[in-house]
């Protein structure tokens, strides 16, 4: 009996039509391996490319030394320069000439904002037997100098006569809280004024800063205030509530230390106490010491510049570095 014939079948990709689908991906697959294939550069070419980098970068980084850094320094500080006086307007001055001698694409732009200056202060100390001292608000060797005199920008000012504790003047450690939150605090606890200290390695230091909440200039919250452009009016209730209800001013630990130990009323928790005030810590008041406190401060509509710098200038820089190192050719690229 005859066996039926039998043909293997033949093995194919697909068992039936690919789908017009399945096809179009297939040709982008093979596009972008393709692309990337003739596009992507050789690991090795690469890694040289980074290497040179990092050496062009750490030339340009040789060119600043110890001495070129204590130079430096030595420029920006030599004099104060609160934003709005005229050695700031300096300060931005030596700031644009040296980024421009760098090859840094430099301009300035002045922004107009609120700010606070100090114009009078003074605080005097009056005991139960009549007698009186002024203390003093500067450091050692600051009256007379050129030398910003400390005080809080956007600080009310005021005039307060009373003892140290509640309803009176309060003499406030700074602690890790903002200076602002601080004067918020002792407001709510029925201070008319503060004195603040931070304690620090010197006795007589005072810190200055500001007791604003929040960042930047108050009349532009959130955005830079150019000439001609939109700014809130100084009676906004938004600025207002950025500004502290009572006025305070910072004094140095030394100050503080002779107030609170002139002090009656309960001795001071023992966990107030550091080992600056010594063994006699004071207690917290109120009285028999009253203070006068007289603060006066101005708030002013500056205009401020800023020195802005945009990309660097490599292909100036590296004309410079030519000359001064002996290259004849730029960099294949450059951090910056």
């Amino acid at each position: 009996m005859s066996q039926p014939h039998s043909s293997k079948p033949t093995s194919t990709i697909f068992s039936s039509v690919p789908s017009p689908q399945w096809t179009l991906l297939f040709l982008l697959f093979l596009c972008t391996v393709g692309f990337y294939t003739l596009h992507l550069p050789n690991s090795a070419a690469a890694f040289s490319n980074v290497r040179d980098a990092l050496r062009f970068r750490n030339i340009y980084l040789s060119f600043a030394t110890n001495s070129t850094v204590s130079a430096y320094l030595r420029a920006l500080t030599l004099h104060p320069h609160l934003a709005g006086t005229h050695p700031a307007l300096q300060t931005a001055r030596f700031v644009h000439s040296h980024f421009a001698d760098l090859g840094l694409r430099t301009h300035t732009v002045d922004y107009r904002a609120l700010l606070s200056y100090p114009l009078h202060a003074s605080l005097s100390a009056h005991s139960s037997d009549g007698s009186s001292r002024e203390l003093p608000l500067v450091e050692p060797g600051g009256a007379g100098a050129e030398v910003v005199r400390p005080y809080h920008a956007y600080s009310p000012s005021g005039v307060v006569t009373g003892g140290a504790g509640s309803g009176c003047v309060a003499v406030v450690r700074r602690g890790e809280e903002s200076r602002g939150g601080v004067v918020g605090r002792a407001a709510e606890e029925g201070a008319v004024a503060v004195l603040m200290y931070t304690e620090g390695e010197s006795m007589s230091g005072v810190e200055r800063g500001t007791v604003m909440k929040g960042l930047g200039d108050p009349l532009t919250p959130g955005w830079g205030g150019v000439e001609g452009g939109e700014a809130l009016d100084l009676e906004d209730s938004q600025i207002l509530n950025r500004f502290p209800k009572i006025p305070s001013m910072p004094i140095s630990p030394e100050v503080a230390y002779s107030i609170l130990r002139s002090l009656e009323g309960p001795q001071m928790p023992h966990h107030w106490r550091d080992d600056a005030l010594g063994p006699q810590p004071g207690r917290v008041g109120p009285g028999p010491t009253l203070l006068n406190f007289t603060y006066q401060l101005g708030l002013e509509i500056i205009s401020s510049v800023n020195v802005d710098c945009g990309k660097f200038d490599q292909v100036g820089f590296w004309k410079q570095l030519s000359g001064l190192r002996g290259f004849d050719s730029y960099p294949p690229m450059f951090f910056y």
